[in-house]
């Protein structure tokens, strides 16, 4: 049975010191299950994407890149990507609940393809829309739709609402949540540029700080 949605949009707020070191702490023992499932979406979205490339060639004759085909390969690949990244993002969301956690998980979300391909659809254009539009927007955006997917698999919300919710509630401190994601953002390219060493750890902060920490404290205490 799906979870009871907010009617309202939740108050909240949080301390991105305080966060990322809980979520530090909270990786402990499980960084090989994070890092084995985004090893997973990684090698799924190569063998997506070369396939892909077959019709959608990512380069032009005069060896140029292709930047419609780069597009049109991005949205395709979502019924095939999406849910195994919402897969990875509730596995971070169970831990937070005490839940049991299987790597298998990450498969579980394929009933729900189309409604997170929409999703993901939806929030490509709107962002790439605002970029268009000056950048600024662009970067809102993408930041405000951070729930949008976990929203969608967790209370079972249709895919505009959650959109919105998740827009509105980042809303309320989105310079903080941009600051958070900042932060994790370098904490991933530090990783890639110790030869993926530091990912061990990057990979399985971002999740858990934003979902299993931020998401379940903002959405489950509103549903208590």
């Amino acid at each position: 049975m799906s979870e009871k949605v907010p009617q309202n949009i939740p108050e909240y707020d949080f301390d991105i010191i305080k966060t990322l070191k809980e979520g530090f702490k909270r990786i402990e023992g499980k960084k090989g299950l994070f890092v084995g499932a985004f090893l997973i979406y990684v090698a799924v979205a190569m063998a997506v994407q070369m396939v892909l490339s077959l019709f959608f060639p990512m380069q032009n004759a005069a060896g140029q890149e292709h930047l419609l085909n780069q597009q049109i390969v991005t949205l395709l690949s979502y019924p095939v990507l999406m849910p195994i990244m919402v897969g990875i993002i509730m596995l971070a969301v169970d831990d937070a609940r005490g839940k049991p956690l299987n790597i298998k998980s990450v498969f579980g979300y394929y009933h729900m393809t189309w409604t997170l391909a929409l999703a993901g659809v939806l929030i490509y254009l709107m962002t790439l829309l605002g970029i268009l539009f000056f950048i600024l927007p662009g970067i809102y955006l993408s930041v405000s739709y951070l729930f949008t997917l976990p929203l969608i698999a967790d209370k079972q919300m249709p895919v505009w609402d959650a959109m919105e919710l998740s827009r509105k509630t980042i809303t309320r401190h989105w310079f903080k949540v941009f600051g958070l994601v900042l932060i994790l953002s370098l904490l991933m390219l530090g990783g890639i540029l110790t030869f993926g060493i530091g990912l061990v750890w990057a990979v399985p902060v971002l999740f858990t700080t934003l979902y299993g920490l931020l998401y379940t404290s903002i959405f489950d205490e509103t549903n208590a």
